[in-house]
């Protein structure tokens, strides 16, 4: 944990330097700078939800069929995934390569060598310190709302099931983030928007290209 804290208050104080001597826009170049470079991930990524949503009908057929003979149910389903090169875990990858860079945020953030490292250098818009909570909830509303849009713009599961998860997830992530940081709130709603404007892209070129 103190490997990763001293990590990313080295990379804090870089982007500190070089994006407008403000922690709170250091923590947005920082999140711009990480979705770009997943971006070939999130692209992949895409491209396997869309392939997996594709083969649905055949999936559910599949488990009607077998329901009843769980280890030819399981290799009928690993055929079908590899007869259509799909991966079941492919669309999971960026999401959890980010999960370190929000691990070492919260801490390094929680850490004494932040408090002294930026003194009173702590605000950011109308947050004091952004080393604490969002006291008006406004970071917690906007990664819900963000969290919202990212997840229409990318492929979903149809049916009731899919919508119920379109609205509960981004109500359920507001209310545990009302307590993060202000720094983690900024990264977590950066991080959203990048992911809906990279979705969002990938989709409608893929759109264009089955139109062509």
């Amino acid at each position: 944990m103190e490997y990763l804290t001293n990590i990313m208050l080295e990379i804090l104080k870089f982007f500190y330097q070089i994006g407008g001597h403000n922690y709170g826009l250091a923590i947005i170049w920082l999140t711009v700078s990480i979705n770009l470079a997943l971006y070939p991930l999130t692209l992949t990524s895409i491209q396997q939800m869309a392939a997996l949503q594709k083969v649905q009908p055949r999936m559910q057929e599949i488990q009607k069929k077998y329901k009843d003979e769980p280890q030819k149910l399981q290799k009928e389903m690993m055929d079908l995934y590899k007869s259509e090169g799909v991966n079941p875990l492919g669309g999971c990858l960026p999401m959890l390569l980010k999960i370190p860079f929000f691990l070492a945020l919260f801490w390094a953030l929680q850490s004494k060598e932040f408090a002294m490292l930026v003194g009173n250098q702590t605000s950011f818009l109308w947050i004091n310190n952004i080393a604490k909570a969002d006291p008006f909830y406004i970071m917690a509303i906007l990664i819900g709302v963000t969290t919202y849009f990212s997840q229409k713009s990318m492929p979903t599961q149809p049916g009731a099931q899919g919508q119920m998860m379109l609205w509960m997830m981004p109500i359920f992530i507001t209310f545990i983030s009302i307590s993060f940081p202000a720094g983690v709130q900024i990264y977590w709603t950066v991080s959203n928007v990048m992911g809906w404007v990279q979705q969002s892209y990938i989709m409608k070129r893929s759109d264009r290209r089955k139109k062509a």
